[in-house]
């Protein structure tokens, strides 16, 4: 009984300090440009040759919202969607990049038709998901303010090829102006044009 306890106890430490570290240092990756940043909530880091990442924020992004709710989360991911694509049909991002994610807000049937490819994920994955299982209830809790489970027959890992997303860039955009108009936020900026997404034709 007491080796079950100590490896809870030391294990709980462990999974606090991994959270808490990513937590701090947010800001500093932000920064150096490892975190690259679409819309608030919307960022890429890099895993290998040309395989990025695909995040919605992290917790530190989560807590600088203003009354985070789920419409205003999903319309920050969808202005991030439109700059990702922009970046990409600009050449600030390789077309023949891969880009893949974690899953678990929307049922697979949705991210297909954004494009997205899904698959289950391996055992692996799994256990890294498992990392962020109990902090991401307690964030979506807070965004639905009431207990709110992570749905884990929605989670999937996504992926698509970076030149895909240039021609769903008019979805995307649409997506974002329904959003944005739900959430009553004004316009945000783009990194790379600096005018309105609104206004971007």
């Amino acid at each position: 009984m007491t080796i079950i306890l100590n490896a809870l106890f030391y294990f709980g430490l462990f999974l606090f300090l991994y959270r808490f570290i990513r937590y701090i240092t947010t800001p500093f990756l932000k920064k150096i440009g490892y975190y690259k940043y679409y819309s608030p909530m919307f960022f890429t880091l890099p895993l290998s040759f040309r395989v990025l990442e695909l995040h919605i924020g992290t917790t530190w992004d989560f807590f600088k919202l203003q009354n985070a709710n789920p419409t205003l989360i999903l319309s920050h991911l969808a202005e991030g969607l439109v700059n990702l694509a922009k970046a990409v049909e600009n050449g600030q991002v390789h077309p023949e990049s891969k880009l893949r994610g974690y899953m678990y807000y929307m049922n697979p049937n949705t991210v297909r038709k954004f494009g997205f490819n899904t698959r289950k994920l391996n055992f692996f994955e799994i256990v890294m998901f498992s990392l962020n299982y109990i902090e991401l209830c307690i964030l979506q809790s807070i965004s639905y303010k009431k207990l709110m489970l992570v749905r884990l027959e929605n989670l999937h890992i996504l992926t698509i090829r970076a030149k895909d997303m240039v021609k769903l860039i008019p979805l995307y955009e649409r997506t974002y102006d329904k959003f944005n108009k739900r959430s009553r936020i004004k316009p945000l900026i783009t990194q790379d044009q600096q005018t309105p997404l609104t206004e971007v034709a």
